[in-house]
């Protein structure tokens, strides 16, 4: 079936029913319903065989913990994967992309139900900050996260990236906490 210049393909199975929506471009429009997405992390989904990344934000790893207000240590990392699961529970996700990351995965700025941007939910609700070093359009969401003390800025916490590239060089000597 062809529509206002996409490719649309239902495919069917025993799950519920996954609408992928080819662009004439190389590149795919994923919009899937919200069952058949998985969330990797605070920023990563997978439609079928392929990753996507919320473009414009990095979300606390999954490992990752964060202090609360009370100096206690908190899963972030895990409170964000979940804050996404709930951002995109019961809705189609429509995922347009932008480009690729580095490994290979479908950038994109994402939607789901009500949610118009998911990625800038997220930054909002205080659950993934603006990539700064890709882009500014979540700075403002960002600044608000903070004000209202949501999530990750009601304590202290370590920017993604600098946690990734601190683990990183802890595994490289073989440093472990344990």
């Amino acid at each position: 079936m062809v529509a206002a210049g996409l490719y649309v393909i239902t495919l069917r199975s025993e799950s519920p029913t996954t609408h992928i929506t080819y662009p004439r471009t190389a590149e795919r429009t994923h919009t899937t319903p919200a069952a058949s997405m998985t969330v990797v992390d605070g920023d990563s989904l997978r439609a079928g065989n392929e990753d996507i990344r919320l473009d414009g934000v990095d979300a606390p790893e999954l490992r990752q913990t964060c202090i609360d207000e009370g100096g206690r240590e908190w899963p972030c990392g895990r409170a964000a994967r979940q804050h996404l699961r709930a951002l995109i529970a019961h809705a189609v996700v429509s995922c347009p992309p932008r480009g690729r990351d580095r490994y290979g995965r479908t950038l994109a700025v994402c939607s789901a139900g009500g949610v118009a941007d998911i990625g800038e939910a997220m930054v909002r609700d205080g659950y993934a900050v603006n990539y700064d070093r890709f882009t500014s359009r979540y700075a403002t969401a960002e600044a608000q996260a903070r004000a209202a003390k949501r999530g990750i800025w009601r304590g202290r916490f370590e920017r993604p990236e600098d946690w990734r590239a601190g683990n990183r060089r802890r595994e490289a000597v073989g440093w472990s906490e344990h």
